[in-house]
């Protein structure tokens, strides 16, 4: 390839591709991308299960879809801004943790949907998150397994036996996770999972034993009972 096609290849016409978006086109774009990203709003909320809702969150998720359909307006059918894009994004760093793994699927989910309608797609946009949303209320309303509990019992010694005797009646399973003596008292954090519909009794039974200091149960998702 000798210098002329070089120049060829750089030449204007073809970096700058006339794909040039009206008024009406830009509005359009954008609405549409609202809207959908309302509907992410509301599927974020309704398949929420965590303990803190962050509506800062949620509000963030469609702010993120009509940044990114502008940007995508903004750099169609321009070669050196979408090249430019790519080298600026690269040294990005975000610091905020995000605590929920699912959240990070609704990041992506807003992100995808202002690429997709800042091209156009707009079809596209909307039957894929009819279908995402389908998909994450038939996984959110799923029969659940019982979830996994941590119970934390402090005791004199001499107790544990019939702590032990409680776990192996009236638990699934129990695995001991820490167990440790401060003065005269032992305190141990055991990983156990209920049976049905038995978590009252159960604790009722370890709280019911002579000597017994405290009783507290910590569920997977927070929750916290005493």
């Amino acid at each position: 390839m000798n210098g002329t096609d070089l120049s060829q290849l750089f030449s204007l016409d073809k970096i700058l591709i006339n794909t040039s978006f009206s008024f009406v086109q830009i509005f359009l774009s954008l609405s549409i991308t609202f809207l959908i990203a309302m509907f992410i709003y509301f599927i974020y909320k309704k398949t929420y299960n965590g303990v803190l809702y962050s509506k800062n969150f949620n509000t963030t998720l469609v702010v993120v879809a009509l940044i990114v359909n502008a940007l995508m307006i903004g750099i169609s059918g321009n070669l050196v801004l979408s090249l430019g894009l790519v080298g600026a994004l690269s040294i990005v760093r975000f610091r905020t943790a995000v605590k929920d793994p699912k959240d990070t699927a609704f990041i992506f989910w807003a992100i995808s949907i202002g690429v997709i309608n800042g091209v156009g797609y707009y079809e596209l946009s909307l039957l894929a998150s009819v279908f995402i949303a389908a998909v994450l209320l038939l996984l959110s309303r799923a029969v659940a397994f019982e979830p996994s509990y941590m119970l934390i019992v402090k005791y004199p010694e001499g107790v544990y036996p019939e702590i032990k005797k409680v776990l192996e009646t009236e638990f699934q399973k129990y695995f001991i996770r820490t167990d440790s003596r401060k003065a005269d008292f032992t305190e141990k954090v055991i990983e156990v999972k209920m049976k049905k519909g038995n978590q009252e009794s159960a604790l009722e039974k370890i709280r019911a034993i002579k000597g017994l200091e405290s009783c507290n149960l910590l569920s997977s998702n927070g929750e916290f009972s005493e």
